[in-house]
């Protein structure tokens, strides 16, 4: 089930691969307080689960945009995931906030 935008009970999902991992877990907190003062509610799965369970998580949850942050984040680099349509893009940290904008108003039109 995918939740559609204007009912979803939150606008993004960011999932931090592995909360052991220090820089995953600040720019997956980094992130969330950007998105939020941006306007966005955002969940957050920082539970200590293998990667294939969050996934497997949000996919059932199945919130409009999911927001991965995984091995890249060293370098700033996260993979976004519009679920209607299953396109993903990397794209670095500073982008992420103006690349869901676009991604989710391409999914109006």
């Amino acid at each position: 089930m995918i939740w559609p935008k204007n009912i979803a009970p939150f606008d993004i999902h960011v999932v931090p691969i592995n909360a052991k991992k220090q820089e995953q877990v600040e720019l997956a907190e980094a992130l969330t307080q950007n998105l939020e003062a941006a306007g966005y509610s955002v969940l957050v799965d920082d539970r200590q689960e293998r990667p294939g369970v969050k996934f497997a998580d949000s996919d059932l949850i199945g919130l409009p945009v999911r927001v991965t942050v995984g091995k890249k984040a060293s370098e700033g680099i996260v993979e976004i995931k519009l679920r209607k349509t299953g396109e993903t893009i990397e794209v670095m940290q500073d982008e992420v906030l103006n690349s869901i904008q676009i991604l989710l108003q391409n999914q109006e039109d």
